[in-house]
């Protein structure tokens, strides 16, 4: 990442990850700066080996730095390299927003604020029905956290390859969320017979991303409904292989790019403390996808 100075009073925002050629989030953060008209410069922190990630905590501090986005695989990784981490990121064990206050390095998840903020019209339909999540990893975690919290469904059941993995958060949030009953499976009899039940479908893998768009987390035959609600994290393609099949069923989809932008609403007010032009960063989102794939 090049800096370079323009004033005294700018201030650095970056994401941190590895393999970062599709993010979004510089389009999104800059055309929303830009609009705001607000003296920030986003920038692209490719962290090969994890061994450098404390390195670049300090220089982080000691920087301009305003502080940081931080995706896929170090959503956990920085949360001992850093001072504070808020509640909410504390329960759901990933950091995906770290705020530099004063060289004070502090932690919090908005990827919970993006699932919130993309179901919340549907929260009528959510509440006291099962919902099933694909997936367990920091994004899957936040998912169950955000669903359990906000639209308290009767059931959650988790999907994964790996059972082991799926318990632990089942385990994990049924503790905190007592009342909502909390499953696994990686059967695709059981995971049939739970999407066919379901008000709520989510994909939180990266099962159906370009260039792998022909594919889907669902089991063979499996069949979806007209009043089921079908929410993909995944944001390119913008209509994935899991939307395309719901509707064609006739469901209600959501695509990643609510979950791109609500959480980094949330993200750009914790770093700037101004609001987040959501119309603005959507069309400068859009049109960039729109380029990459024609």
């Amino acid at each position: 990442m090049k800096l370079r100075q323009r004033s005294e009073e700018q201030k650095y925002i970056g994401i941190i990850g590895h393999r970062l050629s599709h993010t979004l989030s510089p389009i999104m953060h800059t055309a929303a700066l830009k609009h705001l008209n607000v003296d920030f410069s986003y920038g692209v922190m490719d962290v090969r080996l994890r061994r450098m990630l404390p390195g670049l905590l300090v220089s982080l501090r000691a920087l301009n730095f305003r502080g940081a986005n931080v995706t896929i695989p170090y959503k956990q990784a920085v949360m001992p390299l850093i001072d504070e981490i808020s509640e909410e990121a504390k329960v759901i064990g990933a950091v995906n927003t770290i705020v530099n206050d004063a060289g004070r390095l502090v932690g919090y998840n908005t990827d919970a604020d993006g699932v919130h903020l993309s179901l919340a019209s549907y929260a009528a339909e959510i509440k006291n029905n099962p919902v099933v999540i694909f997936g367990a990893g920091g994004a899957a975690r936040a998912t169950v956290y955000a669903v359990a919290k906000f639209f308290a469904p009767k059931r959650i059941t988790i999907v994964n390859r790996t059972p082991t993995t799926a318990k632990a958060i089942a385990d994990e949030f049924g503790t905190v969320f007592p009342l909502i009953q909390l499953f696994y499976t990686n059967d695709s009899e059981m995971i049939a017979r739970e999407v066919n039940m379901a008000s709520l479908i989510i994909n939180t893998t990266s099962v159906g991303m370009k260039p792998h768009a022909n594919s889907h987390p669902l089991p063979p035959n499996t069949a979806l409904r007209k009043d089921q609600i079908v929410f993909d994290i995944v944001y390119n393609p913008v209509n994935t292989a899991l939307l395309t099949m719901a509707a064609e069923a006739g469901a209600r989809t959501i695509s990643g790019i609510e979950m791109l932008l609500g959480q980094g609403a949330k993200a750009f007010e914790l770093f700037t403390r101004r609001d987040f032009p959501m119309h603005i960063a959507r069309e400068a989102v859009m049109k960039e996808l729109t380029q990459e794939n024609k």
